[in-house]
């Protein structure tokens, strides 16, 4: 019987009448009324049981129409567009299936229903990576909320709000007679969680997650089931099966999706054994990485990560190898190319690393170059899954400031005066601009103060017998800074510190060595560059008045003096005052006042025995006053100070004992006067052979 029938059944009767609201009101009594109006309910309770399961499956039909026509529109957006046409119009489908969800989700889920809600959410998961990485919460309560409501259609509801557990409930139940129609979309969806639990580097959670789809599904497990990585071996059997059961309504292939997961699981568990120091082990699961098909810009870091491992286990050339590698697979892994730099300095190559280092600059400089075929790849890129501070580290594009910085310094150690002088006059030229304002974060290079880039550039300067110029830099760091020097300032030194530690609570008093330092410096400098002005006058001045800042500085130590237990700062203080006593006695001894130059390279001696432009000029004066007693016993003194021989201080002397000092406390210009250290050491030896 059809409703129509039951309907006009009723009206013949003319006995009850049904309103919307479910209220039946009796029009007339007679002795079959309480059987007809049994009838009634009954025939309009099976109505009603019709109706909504008609209903049902009309809105499912709808909701899958409406579900097909978002992923046309999105993978359409992906084909036509770009940019921020792009970016909107997937925001704007990200918007539409979240409000699909929605309305699904607000009826109790049944059995005929999960597939198509699990598939709305992996493509809302999907787009929701492509566009932000900052909803991770929000997507795993989704997650949890679909696995709830996917158990409570089963009949099986499951408690509690742990996502590896309500994973394990959900694959176990391989019994149901719904499984083959759920798996699909189950896989799927595991999928999304691997990519979740990825993003925040639980590699445990992914572990679990995959050897339960193997047993799930009767896989054959490895025989040494230790790390994601052989779970992956598991899994890429199942490429084919995967592939064969992908939904037309996918964004996002899941076999696609695996294949992206299966690279970058191992490229975080590379990246943690890295950390650990286990880089035999980083070294075999990259190489075992780059096995699996992945694209191209992802196989060039892969790359990238091979060659520092083997930086790290003493090969270098291997390394090298490998940074080529990745620059041949994709030339804006910048990182390769800055990792190459490294290699080259570590070799000595500065010819081949300054060329690197102009490359690199010129590729951080250029616009970034977009492959339109890694574009449409996959629709998740390798950034939204690669998420591990310290990969992004290690592959972060290095700054350009930082870039060129490095290319200037370089120039001016390799002896290329004129291209150091030019790199150093663009990098203050930026900051002139207004770049100064930008915050520089990177730890790839090494980036200096302001203070210290203006004192380098006056290096090069002087280098490039610029001199006025190189005064002009140095006016600009003693204007800024100088009112910053305090006029006194007391420092402890404590024994058996590391030597670039800090003092405990004493980070002001750190800050105010630092600018102590800058504008004594920066009055050095301009000492050096009147005397090659031959202003001796000027130049005396600016020497004592270098000397004057420093003096400023107390260190008092609490066991010994120097050694490793001075402070960095401490050291480049000492240095910098032994520099400038040897300047000052430079000065008197261009006046002819012998007596006031002997007594300033003393101090200089005193200062740092380590600097051996002092005790050069120290040891000539005092042989040329005929005191040969006493440069004997100068010369016994730094020996014994440095626990240096007679050959290896007279082999030290004019080489660079920069060491770990800033680059504006290179040997002065002093040093690169003639000196007859050979014959000044053969004096020494000849005094000291018969004692």
């Amino acid at each position: 019987m059809d409703k129509s029938d039951d309907r006009k059944l009723l009206q013949l009767h003319g006995e009850v009448l049904v309103e919307k609201s479910g209220v039946l009101t009796c029009m007339q009594s007679c002795s079959s009324c309480l059987a007809l109006l049994l009838f009634s309910l009954t025939a309009e309770s099976l109505l009603k049981r019709m109706d909504r399961d008609t209903a049902s499956h009309g809105c499912l039909e709808i909701w899958t129409g409406e579900h097909y026509n978002i992923v046309h529109k999105c993978k359409a957006a992906c084909r036509a567009q770009k940019g921020t046409q792009q970016k909107e119009a997937l925001k704007q489908c990200h918007s539409e299936l979240r409000k699909l969800l929605q309305k699904m989700q607000g009826l109790p889920p049944a059995v005929s229903s999960v597939p198509l809600e699990l598939s709305v959410l992996y493509n809302a998961s999907v787009l929701n990576l492509r566009l932000s990485a900052n909803t991770r919460e929000e997507d795993q309560a989704g997650i949890t909320q679909a696995l709830l409501r996917a158990l409570e259609a089963a009949g099986r509801p499951g408690t509690g709000s742990d996502p590896l557990q309500l994973w394990r409930l959900v694959l176990q139940l391989l019994n149901w007679e719904h499984w083959e129609q759920w798996e699909p979309s189950l896989t799927r969806l595991a999928c999304v969680q691997w990519a979740h639990w990825l993003c925040t580097c639980q590699l445990h959670c992914v572990r679990e997650l995959l050897l339960w789809l193997a047993e799930s599904q009767g896989w054959s497990l490895p025989a040494c089931p230790g790390s994601p990585l052989d779970v992956q071996s598991v899994l890429a059997e199942e490429c084919q099966s995967w592939e064969s059961r992908a939904a037309p309504g996918e964004l996002l292939s899941a076999a696609q999706f695996r294949e992206l997961l299966h690279t970058c699981t191992a490229i975080t568990q590379g990246v943690e054994w890295m950390e650990a120091g286990q880089y035999q082990e980083a070294l075999g699961g990259f190489q075992q990485a780059a096995a699996l098909p992945s694209p191209r810009p992802l196989h060039a870091q892969l790359l990238t990560l091979t060659g520092l491992c083997f930086l790290k286990l003493g090969k270098p050339q291997s390394g090298l190898q490998c940074y080529r590698q990745a620059l041949e697979m994709d030339f804006g892994c910048l990182c390769a190319l800055y990792q190459s730099c490294v290699v080259y300095r570590q070799l000595g190559e500065a010819e081949a690393e300054i060329e690197a280092l102009g490359l690199l600059y010129t590729a951080v400089m250029s616009p970034a170059h977009c492959d339109p075929a890694c574009d449409s790849a996959a629709l998740i890129g390798p950034e939204s899954l690669l998420q591990s501070p310290t990969l992004i580290s290690l592959l972060r594009k290095p700054h350009p400031f930082c870039v060129k910085h490095c290319l200037a310094q370089r120039s001016l150690q390799s002896g290329r005066t004129a291209e150091a002088v030019e790199h150093y006059l663009d990098l203050l030229a930026s900051f002139q601009e207004g770049a100064s304002q930008r915050v520089i974060v990177d730890n790839s290079l090494a980036f200096p103060r302001i203070p210290e880039l203006y004192l380098e550039a006056a290096v090069s300067l002087l280098k490039a017998r610029r001199y006025q110029d190189a005064i002009t830099v140095c006016e600009e760091v003693v204007s800024k800074i100088g009112a910053l020097v305090p006029e006194r300032l007391t420092l402890e030194c404590p024994p058996n510190t590391e030597r670039d530690g800090l003092w405990a609570g004493e980070s002001e008093k750190r800050e105010s060595l630092n600018c102590v330092l800058w504008t004594a410096a920066a009055c050095f400098l301009q000492g050096q560059a009147f005397t090659q002005l031959k202003e001796g006058k000027e130049s005396l001045s600016h020497y004592s008045r270098c000397i004057n800042l420093l003096v400023k500085v107390h260190v008092t130590y609490s066991e010994r003096q120097g050694g490793d237990s001075e402070q960095s700062g401490v050291r480049s203080l000492q240095r910098l005052k032994s520099l400038a006593f040897t300047g000052r006695g430079l000065c008197f001894l261009e006046r002819a006042q012998d007596r006031e130059a002997l007594h300033s390279f003393q101090l200089s001696v005193q200062t740092d025995p380590g600097v051996v432009e002092g005790l050069y000029w120290l040891l000539e004066l005092l042989w040329r006053l005929g005191r040969r007693e006493e440069a004997l016993s100068c010369w016994r003194r730094f020996q014994s100070c440095t626990g240096r021989s007679t050959e290896e201080a007279a082999s030290a002397a004019g080489q660079d004992l920069q060491g770990d000092y800033p680059l504006y406390l290179l040997p002065p210009l002093q040093g690169d006067a003639p000196r007859d250290w050979e014959g000044l050491s053969r004096r020494m030896l000849e005094e000291c052979s018969p004692l």
